[in-house]
């Protein structure tokens, strides 16, 4: 019998040395302890942790915390600061008396189970830096009824419908999403059945993750999908029963399969993007028969002729069904855009810059240098060239595929380089002359120095001519008044000279009094 009693003493000492599960502890002001393990010695980071390694009560030995707990930020441990960055798996687990958890913002994991039935818990905040929420972290919180999340790029929180975060939390019935969040986790809020208050997701937001909120069957919002979320992953909103209508953002570019399935209480769904979303053919299966689908009237035959947006609802239309392209120059004298309108969505659009006489087009606002300007309308939009003095004059260099030249004074700079060449005036090149009674514009060289191509262009940077020497003229009576430069190349040399057509169709060499220097 002695010698019983002694071994059940030994296993008792060695359960007792084994159950220990933390490096050291500190008290807290309202005398609770709470208890740390060091997780990086060299970066001085510890976790919180619970005193006990099994059980049913990971505080056995200890005093439960109650109240509100105010984890620290650093705590000080043989005479150096470490900084909780975690609180470990089961940390608070069966605490029950906790009615308040308030957390640093160095802390960036939170393990599994850590408060797993904490039933007196009423309010929760997740921090910026929350990156990981282990599975059924605050699973069976019976009386948390409002939860904070701000967590900017948490990418984790729970791995199925049987580890979610926040399950059997029958009373959470309100969750608050921070601006800054720009992402909602996969499970994040999967199941909580209580959940009824709406939810403004923040204009931050870039993804919902796949059941973020699927089987939230109390959710009887009126779900906007904010314009700066792209993606919404599959079953993110599975079985919501009583959401009553959706509307998409511009920027939703995917939306996963079963996301809003058996969304029966759904009366509208709104799109608000121009090009369909990539859908599965179950993204919207068994929403409301009665459901209406409104989409943007100028991508309305996008949205016939996709294979399951045309099967989503009824569609209609809302908006106009064009869009106005505006183009206006930067002052009311230096000359006008052409083009710009109503357009329909695709439609190929152009607009040019046409210069007044003593200008020279510059670029766009929004740093754009094509003229004329091509592209698709996508939306409406305004445009606005600007222009300087034509002194400096921009063309386009076809030959040789340069993309820009620019005339300054008279030095002639290919791509910003100087290649030191002279843009003479016309009165200046013995071999290029005008004609003024057939208003022709005439070179003519000796038959050794054969001409291989001549380019004309105009002052806003279009080549209005461009051939070889066969006819040796241009003719210029249908050109409009302004600045040209004509660009002669032969086999021998590259000639540059500039001219100036008036409104009464006679012409000049461009002297000092005519050009901006």
């Amino acid at each position: 019998m002695k010698y019983r009693t002694i071994v059940v003493c030994v296993l008792m000492c060695l359960v007792g040395m084994e159950a220990k599960a933390y490096d050291f502890a500190t008290r807290l002001s309202n005398g609770d302890s709470l208890f740390f393990n060091v997780t990086d010695a060299s970066a001085r980071q510890v976790c919180v942790v619970s005193p006990s390694k099994g059980g049913t009560n990971y505080y056995y030995g200890h005093q439960q915390p109650s109240g509100t707990v105010v984890i620290p930020a650093e705590v000080e441990y043989n005479g150096q600061q470490y900084t909780v960055t975690a609180i470990g798996d089961r940390a608070f687990a069966g605490c029950t008396k906790i009615q308040l958890v308030i957390m640093p913002e160095t802390v960036e994991s939170i393990g599994a189970y850590a408060f797993y039935g904490c039933t007196g818990m009423k309010i929760l905040t997740i921090g910026v830096n929350v990156n990981r929420i282990g599975v059924s972290a605050f699973y069976g919180c019976t009386f948390l009824a409002e939860v904070h999340f701000r967590a900017r790029e948490c990418s984790s929180m729970g791995v199925s419908m049987s580890s979610t975060v926040f399950g059997n939390c029958r009373s959470l019935r309100k969750v608050v999403i921070d601006e800054g969040v720009r992402i909602i986790p996969d499970y994040a809020f999967c199941g909580v059945d209580a959940l009824s208050d709406s939810i403004e997701l923040p204009s931050t937001l870039r993804r919902i993750g796949d059941y973020a909120f699927a089987y939230c069957s109390s959710l009887n919002d009126n779900l906007v999908i904010p314009d700066s979320v792209e993606t919404i992953g599959e079953c993110a909103y599975h079985q919501c029963h009583s959401l009553k209508s959706l509307t998409l953002g511009s920027s939703v570019r995917s939306i996963g399969g079963r996301a809003f399935y058996h969304c029966i209480g759904m009366k509208r769904v709104t799109v608000k993007s121009f090009i369909p979303a990539e859908i599965a053919l179950t993204s919207f299966s068994e929403i409301s028969k009665t459901a209406k689908l409104r989409v943007p009237c100028v991508s309305k035959k996008l949205y016939e002729k996709h294979s399951f947006w045309k099967k989503v609802a009824l569609m209609e239309t809302y908006g106009k069904c064009t869009f106005t392209i505006n183009g206006a120059m930067d002052t009311a004298v230096s000359g006008m855009v052409v083009g710009g309108g109503e357009y329909a969505f695709g439609d190929s659009v152009s607009l040019m810059a046409v210069c007044a006489a003593g200008y020279g087009f510059d670029g766009w606002t929004d740093g754009n240098l094509e003229n004329p300007r091509r592209f698709v309308a996508m939306g409406s939009a305004s445009f606005t060239a600007t222009t300087r003095p034509s002194g400096t004059v921009t063309i386009v260099d076809t030959l040789y595929l340069v993309d820009t030249v620019y005339a300054e004074g008279y030095k002639v700079i290919h791509d910003t380089v100087d290649l030191v060449d002279v843009a003479k005036t016309i009165n200046d090149v013995k071999e290029v002359t005008f004609d003024t009674e057939k208003k022709r514009l005439k070179w003519n060289f000796p038959r050794k120095e054969t001409v291989v191509n001549v380019s004309l262009y105009n002052q806003i940077g279009v080549c209005v001519y461009s051939g070889d020497s066969r006819k040796g003229n241009i003719n210029m009576r249908r050109l409009p008044s302004g600045f040209y430069i004509v660009r002669i190349e032969t086999v021998r040399r590259v000639i540059r000279c500039r001219f100036f057509i008036n409104a009464d169709r006679t012409w000049s060499g461009i002297d000092r009094e005519m050009s901006i220097q």
